[in-house]
């Protein structure tokens, strides 16, 4: 299970696994990770988990997120990279450590309390979103919120893989933000996948970290 290796000004403070699905980060008490500091909005962040892809999602923050020294407001996370909130800084490892804890989920925030920014809910890993539109595909193809997963065989074994949505809709047409965006998505990988599969290899030969994410820099 990842785990993510919280510390502030270089002194560890915890260590917590990632569940599947949500897991908000901020200053409020109904987040899963509590950072309480004044330079931390009330929602701050979003880990969100399906499977073994985890991404960063900032909740359009008053003072941002970074990982590994840039400013994003999505990014997918791969093994070791560092998230930085202020002066909190978090390690996302993809395995699992036993002395590890495991956050329950938070009690839901009071009607009255504003928050920054709403999520969408997940959706499925598989079959049809909310709309009935067709998020899995026939090469095994699959929609997971904010890219579409696939696997590469890889002598006897698959190597999991991703491509972003900014990657398909900036390379391949793939507009993703539509009601229909999980479909069009699968589509475009299913219509595009030898030449995704190669930029996925090509970004496997380069860096031999798992799970691959390949992003439009990478074409």
């Amino acid at each position: 299970m990842p785990t993510l290796i919280v510390t502030k000004n270089g002194v560890s403070l915890r260590i917590v696994r990632l569940r599947e699905g949500e897991f908000r980060i901020g200053r409020s008490m109904n987040n899963h990770l509590v950072l309480a500091s004044a330079t931390i909005s009330k929602a701050h962040a979003v880990l969100t988990r399906q499977g073994r892809f985890v991404t960063l999602h900032d909740f359009h923050s008053t003072n941002g997120t970074l990982v590994n020294g840039d400013d994003v407001s999505v990014r997918p996370l791969l093994d070791r990279d560092i998230i930085q909130i202020c002066n909190f800084e978090m390690m996302f490892l993809d395995r699992d450590f036993a002395s590890a804890e495991v956050i329950e989920d938070p009690p839901p925030e009071p009607v009255a309390e504003p928050v920054e920014t709403e999520r969408a809910p997940l959706e499925a890993a598989i079959g049809l979103d909310a709309g009935g539109h067709r998020i899995g595909g026939s090469r095994g193809a699959r929609w997971v919120g904010n890219g579409v997963a696939f696997a590469l065989p890889a002598q006897g074994r698959e190597i999991e893989a991703l491509i972003t949505d900014d990657a398909l809709a900036s390379h391949f047409g793939a507009y993703v933000h539509a009601a229909d965006g999980a479909s069009r998505a699968v589509s475009a990988y299913e219509e595009n996948h030898v030449a995704i599969n190669v930029a996925a290899w090509s970004r496997y030969d380069a860096t031999h970290r798992e799970p691959i994410v390949v992003r439009s820099s990478d074409f």
